[in-house]
């Protein structure tokens, strides 16, 4: 199991959760800002398999397609990262 953690800029947050909810993802976003894009953006997590990690990127680039680029020059749509999962509770 992965915890998939992507960045994401403010205005694709919206369409992002929505898609990947119709995809059957269980989706939390978090509002954030700052640091990596300089402005508002969001925290999506979202808990998968380790075979649907693939699937969900590819959604996540389908969506966040136009780039921001930071005071730095750093051109992004957002940034991804995917961390194991030791072990997950439900309550």
């Amino acid at each position: 199991m992965k915890l998939v953690l992507a960045i994401v800029q403010d205005k694709d947050a919206g369409p992002a959760v929505e898609e990947l909810i119709s995809h059957g993802y269980r989706v939390t976003r978090i509002n954030t800002a700052g640091g990596f894009l300089k402005r508002g953006n969001a925290t999506i997590l979202i808990g998968v398999e380790d075979g649907e990690v693939n699937d969900l990127v590819q959604i996540l680039r389908d969506i966040c397609r136009e780039p921001t680029v930071s005071p730095e020059g750093i051109s992004a749509t957002g940034v991804v990262f995917v961390l194991p999962v030791n072990a997950a509770y439900k309550f």
